[in-house]
């Protein structure tokens, strides 16, 4: 090849590499929960609703106003090999969230809509699973086994839709106890699929809409407007909103949420427990160890201090981290957890 076509291929490879390098995704860190392989679920109608149902509205259409519409929990995978695993799936609907619970309905109660030109708008603002018993709202202790007994946090508005006009029914907000929810036996699969339908009908079916239908007259009215706006407050958190976090140590949920951390200069230090295991404490500036706050930031890293200081991760408006676990067997797992941004506990 003459020089002076390998000098012009030189600088041609000069100017692509930068664009090959911005087209490269980056990979999440190890100790970010959003590695974790997906867990997917497909709604798939075998029978529709019998005719006994009836409905007072022609369609029903889903809005997912959650703050991570990207999945509906994580499901730990207890079939460990070895140590040191950072476990669990991360469960999705092969539609998204919204669409796959909107085509369901659709599909299963098809023939229990009336023909009228009302809609049922549903906006979900929880549909999560999670091995964590929020009544107890205690330090982490799932079980330790693929039978992880689980809990769905669900809080659903539900509207009432004609023309322009959007009419607020009701609101349902409730953890349902008891629910199931196994991830890796595959006779189990085809169970948990049946029990989330059970749920998702009795969402539907439990609110008596026809009663609500026949007062519509004295229910306030919203415009659609008014209805995003609404929705839209629901984000409108600080730590959410600010293009960054303040550094400093935030010793409630409160102050993470509004980035205001009270304690601004600290120390962090490490302490060994092991041959090659240490863990991280906070001091003040007069070298008193801070035993008690919610969570800090370094200046390069967010982390949650009343779980280990495990780094925490956003995703869409929510956080996520690793929580380790010992096991009986010695072995050492890293499971998976979200924060519930309105309450501060994580699920």
């Amino acid at each position: 090849m003459p020089i002076i076509q390998m000098m012009k291929t030189f600088v041609l490879i000069l100017i692509l590499l930068p664009f090959v390098a911005f087209g490269q995704k980056v990979k999440p860190e190890i100790t970010n929960p959003d590695i974790l392989p997906e867990k997917e679920f497909k709604l798939t109608v075998k029978k529709i609703a019998p005719g006994e149902i009836k409905f007072p509205f022609s369609s029903i259409k889903i809005i997912d106003n959650r703050f991570d519409t990207s999945k509906i929990g994580f499901v730990p995978v207890f079939q460990i090999i070895g140590n040191k695993k950072r476990v669990g799936r991360k469960v999705v609907f092969s539609e998204g969230v919204a669409k796959a619970i909107e085509n369901y309905y659709n599909e299963f109660y098809q023939n229990a809509f009336s023909n009228t030109d009302t809609k049922l708008l549903i906006v979900m603002k929880k549909f999560w699973f999670s091995g964590v018993d929020d009544e107890k709202n205690k330090e982490i202790d799932i079980s330790r086994n693929e039978k992880t007994q689980s809990f769905l946090y669900c809080k659903w508005e539900y509207y009432l839709n004609k023309g322009a006009i959007f009419i607020p029914l009701k609101r349902i907000d409730t953890v349902v106890n008891g629910v199931m929810f196994e991830s890796e036996i595959k006779e189990d699969q085809k169970r948990n699929k049946e029990v989330l339908k059970l749920i998702l009908n009795g969402l539907i079916e439990v609110p008596d809409f026809n009663k609500a239908v026949a007062g519509i007259e004295k229910l306030p009215k919203k415009t659609w407007v008014e209805i995003q706006k609404y929705n839209a407050i629901y984000y409108d958190i600080p730590v959410l909103r600010d293009t960054f976090f303040n550094k400093g140590i935030y010793v409630n949920f409160n102050e993470f949420k509004n980035n205001k951390p009270s304690i601004i200069n600290f120390t962090e230090k490490k302490i060994r427990l092991g041959l090659n295991e240490f863990e991280n404490y906070l001091e003040d500036e007069k070298g008193n160890r801070i035993t008690k706050y919610w969570g800090y930031f370094d200046g390069n890293d967010l982390k949650i201090g009343k779980y280990g200081n495990e780094k925490l991760y956003r995703k869409n408006y929510a956080f996520e981290f690793f929580l380790k676990h010992q096991y009986a067997t010695s072995n050492e797992v890293w499971i998976p957890y979200q924060i519930d941004m309105e309450t501060g506990n994580i699920y």
